[in-house]
């Protein structure tokens, strides 16, 4: 099955240029045009690495109170940018701030699209029981810079795959399949076993986190098991989300979902007995091993 890939930063680059001169827009009103308000703070990372600040005119973004915020060409040149197209700035704010928002903006709203991707990834999604492969895999991914470094472990062997790329989608909070399926989809792609994967599978704001898509994506056995809770609530180790039953802890650093091709229980089951009611060694050890692997890059290569 295909999934959705699109640059999505050079999309919400493109958007700065509809901002007409002597008007700014916020971080806010830029997330909903992308399609989702709550990706605000990803916005403000995506404008700070902005490297062609002339053509994309990330100066013209303030903050929504009115002050000005800041700027990766110093704050003093964004005013200077900002009175120069003729708006008033006085102790940081904007003058008459209500009347230079520009909100009108021309948009495919494209996050709102990947949403409904991901409802139709859950929909695909195989959370009833089935027999668990005897070949277990762990595959954790650390970042520098963006590029991410990816390192898969096997129960059965002291094979070690690694793999090293430049993310090509950003950190949004409930679209990391986005960002690290391309990851996945290369270092694992002929693997017929049980996939752990250090992220949330079931346990997603739209029952599609990164395990659970993966695993539909590529038609294979996964598991999530995340290191800390990002939402629902718990109830008896059990984690609710809107009232559903999505996600388990074993403890503050164990949580777990069903990916795909398993169902809950069996989930909690096998992670239990795996690491002992403990986050499972072959996991840590996928994350040690992508740490040293980032580590070892960045001496050889230098900071990229």
């Amino acid at each position: 099955m295909q999934y959705t890939k699109i640059d999505i930063s050079s999309y919400l680059y493109k958007l700065l240029q509809q901002i007409p001169e002597g008007y700014v827009t916020t971080y806010g009103i830029l997330a909903e045009a992308l399609g989702d308000k709550r990706v605000a703070r990803s916005v403000g990372y995506i404008l700070s690495i902005n490297d062609q600040p002339d053509e994309y005119p990330c100066y013209k973004v303030v903050y929504s109170d009115g002050r000005s915020g800041n700027y990766a060409l110093g704050n003093e040149e964004k005013i200077r940018r900002l009175t120069r197209d003729g708006i008033k700035i006085d102790s940081g704010k904007i003058e008459d701030f209500q009347s230079k928002i520009f909100k009108d903006f021309k948009t495919e709203y494209p996050l709102k699209k990947l949403q409904q991707e991901q409802i139709k990834i859950a929909t695909l999604a195989d959370f009833n029981e089935h027999p668990i492969p005897e070949k277990i895999a762990a595959i954790d991914v650390s970042y520098f810079n963006d590029y991410g470094y990816v390192s898969m472990v096997f129960s059965d062997s002291d094979e070690i795959r690694s793999y090293v790329a430049k993310a090509e989608f950003p950190y949004m909070s409930s679209y990391l399949a986005y960002r690290e399926l391309p990851f996945i989809e290369k270092i694992a792609h002929d693997f017929d076993g049980l996939i752990l994967i250090d992220a949330n599978g079931m346990l997603h704001p739209r029952e599609a986190g990164l395990a659970t898509f993966a695993g539909v994506i590529m038609n294979k056995h996964t598991i999530g098991v995340a290191k800390s809770l990002l939402l629902g609530d718990i109830r008896n180790s059990y984690i609710y989300y809107n009232n559903k039953l999505l996600g388990y802890e074993i403890n503050k650093r164990t949580i777990v979902s069903p990916g795909n091709f398993i169902s809950l229980e069996q989930s909690i089951d096998f992670i239990k007995k795996l690491g002992n009611n403990k986050y499972p060694k072959i996991l840590k050890r996928a994350h040690d091993e992508s740490v040293k692997l980032r580590k070892a890059e960045i001496t050889e290569t230098g900071q990229r």
